[in-house]
């Protein structure tokens, strides 16, 4: 069920292109995903709509917020209204501070999400999570090596395969 609504989500507030990812951007993608990096969404085919974004993430805040305000309402009645503004304020800056991770938590799932779709049209025969990594290094030592770009699949492939 959280798998289904997190796709449904992902698909709403992105806009993901259908061209296919080019090898070499594709490899730099999987090096800089192992390495803990954000990526720039253009490199993968894929666009956050930030409208959107932020009515997905108001929805599912307010699931949240709604129930808890009808909790806390009664204490909220005999608070001083000082003391509610600055809990308004408080919950407001963290409301928006929480928007940022909901970014970058959704960015990581569609680069997952995008990687793994290139990966299967580029390297079919070796599953993404048991040669990623791998993929990631041989990747990493072309580009030490100098290797030329029209040579750099076949190297890549002959690296894996031994």
């Amino acid at each position: 069920m959280f798998e289904n609504l997190r796709l449904k989500i992902i698909t709403y507030i992105y806009k993901i292109s259908k061209q296919p990812v080019k090898l070499d951007k594709l490899l730099d993608a999987n090096m800089l995903f192992h390495e803990g990096m954000k990526l720039d969404g253009t490199k993968l085919g894929f666009r956050l709509k930030v409208g959107r974004a932020y009515v997905v993430f108001l929805l599912l805040s307010h699931m949240i917020i709604i129930p808890i305000a009808a909790i806390a309402h009664e204490l909220f009645k005999v608070l001083d209204c000082h003391a509610s503004i600055i809990l308004a304020i408080f919950f407001t800056a963290l409301l928006f501070g929480l928007f940022n991770f909901f970014k970058e938590w959704t960015r990581d799932c569609v680069t997952k999400q995008r990687i793994k779709q290139m990966w299967s049209l580029h390297f079919p025969h070796f599953p993404f999570d048991e040669f990623s990594q791998e993929v990631a290094n041989i990747y990493d030592q072309a580009l030490k090596e100098e290797v030329k770009h029209a040579d750099l699949e076949r190297y890549i492939l002959d690296k894996l395969s031994s």
